[in-house]
């Protein structure tokens, strides 16, 4: 056997004793309590009554039925079902198997258990042990001394995912509340749960019968399967919790909670007809009344100005975790096992968050503390915790955005362009070549062979031909048939600071700012598009409540094409790129992170636009998942 079930057993000793020694001392001031009226003159009537039931309740689960045994004390016949003593301060033989059998109805209706729907399952008693009934009765004094074993059955068609185990054996006169204590055993595992129980009290047990942990399991083991259940449940694992998740990020501040609505029912008014579910009609009066609840009593400060809170998300879960991926679905919930998902947003004015305080003052009886986990940037994560108990000035939480984490400028492109190719005009060479031609012309011609005229034309000649292959007296212009093109390397590293300009405008908050990264490296119809596409993403990831970020933006290829002659070829100096690149996000909530990574294969134009270059045209050839998964944030 592990540690932990030999910690657990001991525990469970020890409970059990203080159990027992508790109710001998009630006893003990009962029978005093009878001493002390025996000796008036009083009624008799209701006099071995005290507003006190300790129930133990054992739940053995299986696959197909949940079996527990309850142990009550005969005292609770006088509680719940109204016997009383006789003139000799005796309860009846009668009363007392009356009452036994009274109960049994009493306890289907005050012991409920619930599926993972919230939805009731039937009980039905399958087997009695009364305690031992003299002829004469039992005196009111002695009834602590007496104890029944009910044995209660539900049954389910499938092996039970979770169970939810409420109590409410009380009255409504009772000044002290009853108790139970309840202890859970899953079937062929070592899973052992024990909880105390007030009344109204619910709470839920989560079975695993794909991979249970056997009884005899080392220490290793139970490690090993604790972290299963924590990745299996998405690190939420406990369902009477309240869990607070902070994000302090450059565009927002985000603080998202997570509360049992049993919890919540203690601090407001929850109004609904079903005093066991919250239908979806009544659930919109609940988002309300929650706004109203936290709008302004807990401050936060962005850069030292105050913030009112934007209610990205209030929803209503039930015991499927799958819910935490998207926005829930509208359905009704049960108030034993159902939470609501509170997620605020706070965004400065300027989109930029160099500091931030946050203050939680609302505290309660079903909620004096709130511990939470703090995402600061991307990879940070440490705790906190509100509580009543702090100083004031200990229930701030305060955070400082590193300089390296702030958005930065995204640096425009400049248009540069390769020098031209030049030609060497030989302008003295060919000037004195004419020369030499003219010189045959212009000669007088007195005879065939005159020296003169073939002397002057050959030196002539021959000093254009040297100036034809010498600088000297040449001009050089532009080339006039071949333009000056983008090297494929500077191509390459023109399409990808561009490209990736365009994912870093998401870190900006405000639509403005969005827009003026934006069109930094987008220009023409392309922008207005880019940009109504990332603010219907923008609109999305708010209503969602997520934590999105672009992780990284890598290229696997950014090949520049040859100029073409088609339509979709761009002006000169322009330039179209094949591009193919992968995207790694993350979308986050309550500590858990969807993370993706997408490959995409593209077409990039890039133009000048007054003398520097944007991308005017992007034509997405194909897309694919290149891997998801699900992780869970650790400290």
């Amino acid at each position: 056997m592990g540690w932990w079930c030999q910690v657990w057993l001991v525990m469970a000793s020890f409970r059990q004793a203080a159990i027992r020694l508790l109710c001998g001392l009630l006893w003990l001031l009962t029978a005093s309590a009878r001493m002390v009226s025996a000796s008036e003159t009083l009624p008799a009537v209701n006099r071995s009554q005290h507003p006190i039931s300790i129930t133990e309740a054992s739940m053995f689960v299986t696959r197909t039925t949940a079996r527990t045994r309850l142990q009550m004390f005969a005292e609770d016949l006088v509680l719940f079902q109204g016997l009383e003593p006789d003139a000799a301060d005796r309860i009846s033989a009668a009363d007392l198997r009356r009452g036994l059998e009274d109960h049994k109805a009493f306890l289907l209706e005050k012991f409920v258990v619930r599926d993972a729907n919230g939805e009731r399952l039937p009980g039905r008693i399958t087997d009695l042990k009364p305690f031992e009934i003299p002829a004469d009765g039992i005196p009111s004094t002695e009834m602590m001394k007496h104890s029944a074993v009910y044995e209660i059955e539900h049954a389910f068609n499938a092996p039970p995912e979770f169970l939810t185990i409420q109590q409410d054996i009380a009255d409504e006169n009772f000044i002290i509340p009853s108790e139970m204590s309840l202890h859970v055993h899953q079937s062929g595992t070592a899973l052992n749960y024990a909880e105390r129980l007030l009344p109204g009290a619910s709470t839920t047990v989560r079975f695993d019968w794909d991979a249970p942990l056997s009884e005899d399991a080392s220490d290793s083991e139970w490690e090993l399967w604790f972290e299963k259940q924590r990745e299996k449940t998405l690190g939420i694992t406990s369902y009477s919790s309240v869990y607070s998740f902070v994000y302090l990020e450059p565009a927002e501040v985000r603080h998202e909670l997570l509360i049992p609505l049993a919890t919540l029912g203690t601090i407001i008014q929850l109004r609904h007809q079903d005093p066991s579910f919250v239908d979806v009609p009544e659930q919109e009066q609940i988002r309300s009344d929650i706004q109203k609840w936290l709008e302004n009593q807990n401050p936060v400060l962005i850069n030292g100005q105050s913030v009112s809170p934007l209610f990205s998300r209030i929803d209503f879960y039930s015991l499927d975790l799958s819910d935490f991926a998207a926005q829930a679905e509208p359905r009704r919930v049960s108030m034993a096992s159902g939470r609501v998902g509170i997620i605020l947003t706070y965004r400065p004015v300027d989109g930029v968050v160099r500091d931030a305080a946050l203050t939680w003052s609302q505290y309660y009886s079903s909620m004096t503390k709130i511990p939470a986990v703090v995402i600061a940037g991307p990879d940070k994560v440490e705790r906190f915790e509100f509580s009543r108990f702090n100083k004031p000035e200990e229930n701030t939480l305060k955070w400082a955005c590193p300089s390296d984490q702030l958005p930065q400028p995204v640096a425009p492109a400049p248009v540069q362009l390769p020098a031209p190719d030049r030609i060497r005009i030989p302008v003295a060479g060919l000037l004195l070549l004419l020369c030499a031609i003219g010189t045959l012309w212009l000669v007088p011609r007195r005879t065939a062979q005159n020296p003169l005229r073939w002397g002057i034309s050959g030196i002539t000649a021959t000093a254009g031909l040297a100036l034809l292959f010498l600088p000297l007296g040449a001009l050089e212009i532009d080339h006039p048939w071949k333009r000056p093109e983008v090297s494929a390397a500077a191509a390459s590293e023109v399409v990808q600071s561009l490209h990736r300009g365009m994912y870093r405008s998401l870190d900006f908050g405000t639509e403005d700012r969005i827009f003026d990264v934006l069109s930094t490296t987008v220009d023409g119809p392309l922008l207005e598009q880019l940009y109504l596409q990332l603010m219907d993403s923008v609109r999305v990831r708010e209503q969602g409540g997520a934590a999105a970020r672009i992780r990284s933006v890598d290229y696997e290829l950014a090949e520049l094409l040859p100029r073409g002659t088609g339509s979709d070829t761009p002006q000169y100096p322009g330039f179209s790129c094949q591009v193919r690149w992968v995207v790694a996000g993350t979308v986050e909530h309550w500590g858990h992170v969807h993370e993706r990574q997408n490959l995409f294969d593209g077409r990039l134009t890039v133009e000048p636009r007054d003398g520097e270059w944007k991308i005017t045209r992007m034509d997405i050839l194909g897309q694919e998942q290149k891997s998801a998964r699900t992780t869970l944030r650790k400290f």
